[in-house]
C-alpha cells in the first residue's frame, strides 16, 4: 500500500499521526504544509477512498485502524532513514527528504531493516569514537535486541611464515553472530570442516575444531557447544578504536584456546586471539 501513495499523502498521513488532536484539522495541516485548505481536503478524500481515514460525525478527519498502523510503520521507517541519513553528514532538511523519498522508493522490509543495522553501527560507532579499553558487555548495553553479522579475525599467538592468521579461522562459517537480548550479548561461531593437504604426504586431510575456550577474568573457560555451534558471552571481549570520523572502527579481542581433530588424530591446543570488527 505505501508504494501506492504519492509524496504529500504519506506526509499527510504522518502528520495526522503525530500531531496534537486539536491541531488534526484542516486548518491546521494547511497551516502547517503551507498548502490550501482545498488541497488538502482532495488529498484526504483520495485517503478515505483507500480506507486510510474517516470520516466522524462531527465531520472531523480521522486516521482509520488501518491508517493507524500504516502510518506507524511509515514513522518508524521514516525514523529509521532520517537517521542513517544523518550520519552521512546531511543537513536536517536533507535528511528528511531523503527518508521521505526512500519510503516513497517503496523497498522492503528486509532492505530497511538493513539500513536500520547500519544506523545502529554508525550510532555505536559514534558512541565510543574516542574510547579505549571497554568491553563488551558496556557495548551491548546500547544495543537493541537482536541478531548482528560481524566480520571477524583469528590471529595467531606469533607470526609464523610471514602469516599471522590462525589455521582457526578457517574453521568457522564467516561472519559470526552477535545474539543481543535484555543488553546481554553472546557471541555465535559456526563450526565447519576444514580441507587441507598434509604438510608430510600431500594427502588431503579434513579437520574440525573440537574444543574452544576463551579468556575471562585471567582463565580459561570452556565455550558452551551448541550442535554446530560454539558460543561464549560477549563481555568477553575487550574492546578499542581505531580511526577517526567516518573512518572509526571498533575492535573486539579475546585471547582463545582451539584444539582441532584430523582423522583421528587431535592436534595440539593452540593460543590465538578472535577479533570481531565493528565499521
Amino acid at each position: 500500500m505505501s508504494e501506492e501513495l504519492n509524496r504529500f499523502q504519506i506526509q499527510l498521513l504522518l502528520y495526522f499521526l503525530e500531531a496534537e488532536p486539536k491541531k488534526r484539522t484542516v486548518t491546521d495541516a494547511a497551516r502547517h504544509f503551507d498548502k490550501t485548505k482545498v488541497y488538502i481536503t482532495r488529498t484526504l478524500d483520495s485517503l478515505e477512498k483507500l480506507g486510510l481515514v474517516e470520516r466522524t460525525q462531527s465531520r472531523k478527519t480521522i486516521l482509520s485502524h488501518y491508517g493507524t498502523k500504516l502510518a506507524q510503520k511509515l514513522q518508524h521507517q521514516y525514523k529509521i532513514a532520517e537517521r542513517y541519513m544523518q550520519y552521512l553528514d546531511l543537513t536536517p532538511l536533507q535528511a528528511k527528504n531523503n527518508a521521505l523519498s526512500t519510503l516513497l522508493a517503496g523497498f522492503s522490509d528486509e532492505y530497511l531493516n538493513r539500513i536500520q543495522e547500519q544506523e545502529e553501527r554508525m550510532y555505536i560507532r559514534e558512541l565510543f569514537a574516542g574510547r579505549q579499553n571497554f568491553n563488551g558487555q558496556e557495548l551491548c548495553n546500547h544495543l537493541k535486541d537482536g541478531s548482528y553479522f560481524l566480520p571477524f579475525v583469528i590471529y595467531r599467538e606469533h607470526i609464523k611464515n610471514g602469516n599471522n592468521i590462525s589455521m582457526g579461522n578457517r574453521g568457522f562459517e564467516h561472519p559470526c553472530e552477535l545474539i543481543v537480548k535484555d543488553h546481554i550479548g553472546t557471541i555465535y561461531l559456526t563450526i565447519k570442516t576444514v580441507c587441507a593437504p598434509s604438510a608430510l604426504t600431500g594427502k588431503m586431510m579434513e579437520g574440525r575444531i573440537q574444543s574452544l575456550s576463551y579468556q575471562s577474568d585471567s582463565q580459561f573457560k570452556p565455550a558452551e557447544q551448541e550442535g554446530r555451534y560454539f558460543c561464549f558471552p560477549a563481555k568477553a571481549l575487550r574492546f578499542i578504536t581505531m580511526g577517526n570520523g567516518r573512518d572509526i572502527v571498533l575492535h573486539g579481542s579475546v585471547c582463545m584456546q582451539m584444539q582441532c581433530s584430523v582423522g583421528i588424530i587431535h592436534m595440539p591446543e593452540s593460543l590465538a586471539i578472535f577479533t570481531i570488527f565493528i565499521s
